[in-house]
């Protein structure tokens, strides 16, 4: 799998999750200090209202018994006392003259050796946290006053332990007037040589917290709605993505695992296989005929065979194995074994459990194996392997097991170099015309010549067409050879009419894949025209196999061509199985008698027998006759003696170089 696709997958599995969890995470963690920060900030709130209420209290009772009255103290008492009995946040009131205690409420002075700082005293039995601290006014600790209005000392606050307070909060209490969390403040007041000092009671009760709990609770609850549906959006994201993964590695006929899948779990076993602990094979396991059999039974029952053999293959898979669906009725395995015979014998074992789906059907299989030499291997690559071994099956051959081997290395990396290199080729005219003579039988004059293509490569020298045309068959690269080489043919007829030479009539192969279109006629034309010659110094060469495609797109094209003045021939004559049907429909011009008629001492009789009689039927349906292979004299003087009309082998001239053929065509025609 290229690293593109395997990222845009990888990319489609993991799409928003992280995302997701990471802004639930964010986003819940801003939304909780926030909520923490209000919270706080509302409590200190509190505590800030009620130290600014009791200083103004304490200050109340100062100015009003104190301050206008000094000389006579003592008349103040009982009014300071009254003050106390009505606010319920003055507890006392002492007065100190000269370091002296002279006068107190209820028996309480502050505590000097803790001037200007808190200790804490906690009273389990009242279940609040219990401050006793001394506040001098003029040092400004506590309440800032600016004109009427007064402000809390932020840095006093911060000296008083927030959180002890906060603690008790949670503390339920039957009596409204219990306090959940409490603290003691002396304020000194300096009056002459005395300090009055105001002990204040400051309580935060229930119902000053209630609207905080319930704005807390709020935010909590915001909070956990919040969460429960981020929670619930992410499930729903991993369920689909869970979805998307299945959907991804699913095979849409067998409904079991496909290609994909394969490839990601084979490829890790291989991987995963450190000092090769385990021998494993990659095979190509494939069904043949299948197309006939969807003919036969119908395309459903073909994909519901193709879901039984799934099935059966999916129960011979053992642990760290794997196999899937490729494509048609093809499969791909990925097998451990000890022995390669071993090996062999579970493929075949396999063969028959397949076999015995149908009882009354038989199928055939074929295997391509590739033994997989160490864990850095790629497993397409390995399997590509398998499928040219399984491609290079005789198709008679009884053992249908074929192991990839070196000599099928190297003619995958011939192929790969070909198909590289054949654009270049071209355009560079590394492709040759070599022309093969034709003689007639009885004169032995050359009367023509069949154009064969001939690669000169700038690196590798010679290459022969048997090493190259097959390559180009397959991959559809044929087509413009085909065009390249009517292209040369017409350059050189054209050459040789003007420089008013004798011309001969010359073939040129026209590949069966041509034949799909239907205006190859046309086509043809226009690639002759340009060169400004008669068309009948062109002959077009076609294979009797073209006539099992499209025959009727065959026959209106073949009648075009003749129409337009074209010389059409048919190659390879009784290489098929129908040479006689496609004679009745197929009107030609020349009838090319196959090499094999020649070959082989054990039916030569036989084969000359046979040619006889063609040669008889081509001319009563006014045909010229060419044989082709002709290798001896006893077979020259034969078709001369059966009225053949050429002949063309290597007894009279192999293909040679255009320049060659020149000095041939002298020699043998003066």
């Amino acid at each position: 799998m290229s690293k593109s696709k395997d990222k845009r997958i990888k990319k489609l599995k993991r799409k928003r999750i992280w995302p997701s969890i990471l802004g639930l995470f964010l986003i819940a963690s801003v939304f909780f200090v926030f909520m923490l920060i209000v919270l706080v900030t509302s409590v200190v709130d509190v505590v800030d209202d009620k130290i600014t209420s009791s200083y103004e209290a304490s200050s109340h009772i100062v100015r009003r018994h104190v301050e206008p009255n000094v000389e006579n103290l003592e008349q103040s008492y009982e009014g300071i006392l009254t003050d106390i009995a009505l606010n319920d946040e003055v507890e006392a009131v002492s007065i100190v003259r000269a370091g002296e205690e002279e006068w107190s409420s209820n028996g309480r002075y502050p505590d000097q050796s803790v001037r200007l700082t808190y200790m804490e005293l906690f009273n389990e039995e009242n279940g609040y946290v219990d401050y006793d601290i001394i506040i001098e006014e003029d040092e400004q600790n506590v309440v800032v006053k600016q004109g009427d209005e007064y402000s809390v000392n932020k840095g006093f606050l911060k000296k008083i332990d927030i959180k002890t307070i906060l603690s008790q909060l949670d503390k339920t209490n039957e009596e409204k007037y219990v306090p959940l969390a409490a603290l003691k403040l002396w304020y000194v007041f300096p009056v002459e040589d005395m300090e009055i000092n105001v002990l204040n009671h400051i309580a935060v009760y229930s119902y000053d917290v209630v609207l905080l709990i319930f704005v807390a609770l709020m935010f909590a609850a915001l909070l956990v709605i919040f969460i429960i549906y981020y929670i619930f959006t992410i499930i729903g994201l991993i369920a689909s993505q869970s979805r998307v993964t299945k959907v991804l590695y699913t095979d849409i006929v067998t409904g079991g695992e496909n290609w994909l899948s394969f490839v990601r779990k084979g490829g890790r076993l291989i991987k995963r296989n450190y000092g090769n602990r385990n021998f494993y094979a990659v095979i190509h396991f494939r069904m043949e005929k299948y197309r006939s059999f969807c003919t036969c039974f119908g395309v459903k029952d073909g994909e519901e065979l193709l879901e039984r053999f799934y099935n059966v293959l999916k129960k011979q898979v053992r642990r760290k194995e794997a196999m899937a669906h490729y494509e048609q009725a093809d499969f791909a395995l990925l097998l451990k074994y000890d022995e390669v015979e071993e090996l062999k014998s579970r493929i075949e074992n396999i063969e028959k459990l397949l076999n015995n789906i149908t009882p009354n059907i038989k199928l055939y299989f074929s295997s391509g194996v590739c033994l997989v030499e160490n864990r850095s291997q790629d497993i397409e690559e390995l399997f590509n392997n398998a499928m040219a071994a399984t491609a290079l099956l005789d198709e008679d051959a009884e053992i249908r097991i074929a192991f990839f081997d070196i000599e099928m290395k190297k003619q995958q990396l011939w192929e790969r170099k070909v198909e590289d290199e054949m654009e270049r080729a071209l355009k560079n005219k590394e492709f040759k015309v070599y022309l093969q003579p034709k003689y007639s039988a009885k004169e032995e004059r050359m009367a023509g010549a069949e154009a064969l293509v001939r690669w000169v490569h700038p690196v590798e020298g010679f290459i022969p067409p048997n090493r190259f045309i097959p390559i180009f068959e397959k991959n559809g690269f044929i087509l413009q050879l085909d065009d390249y080489m009517i292209e040369e043919v017409a350059r050189q007829q054209a050459k040789w009419i003007g420089e008013g030479k004798e011309v001969v009539p010359i073939s040129v192969n026209v590949s069966r894949a041509h034949f799909t279109r239907e205006d190859l006629a046309e086509h043809i034309c226009g690639l002759v025209d340009r060169f400004q010659i008669p068309h009948d110094v062109i002959e077009l060469e076609l294979t009797e196999s073209a006539f099992f495609d499209d025959k009727q797109v065959l026959l209106n094209t073949v009648k075009k061509l003749r129409d337009h003045g074209f010389i059409v021939s048919m190659d390879d004559f009784g290489a098929g199985y129908s040479s006689l049907n496609s004679l009745k429909e197929l009107h030609i011009d020349v009838l090319k008698i196959d090499a094999d008629f020649f070959r082989g001492a054990d039916s030569l009789e036989r084969g000359m027998k046979i040619v006889s009689n063609v040669i008889e039927l081509a001319k009563k349906l006014e045909m010229k006759i060419v044989a082709e292979g002709i290798e001896s004299r006893e077979q020259v003087d034969f078709l001369a003696t059966q009225n053949c009309d050429l002949i063309q082998g290597y007894y009279f001239a192999k293909p040679m170089p255009i320049e060659e053929f020149e000095e041939k065509y002298k020699e043998a025609n003066n």
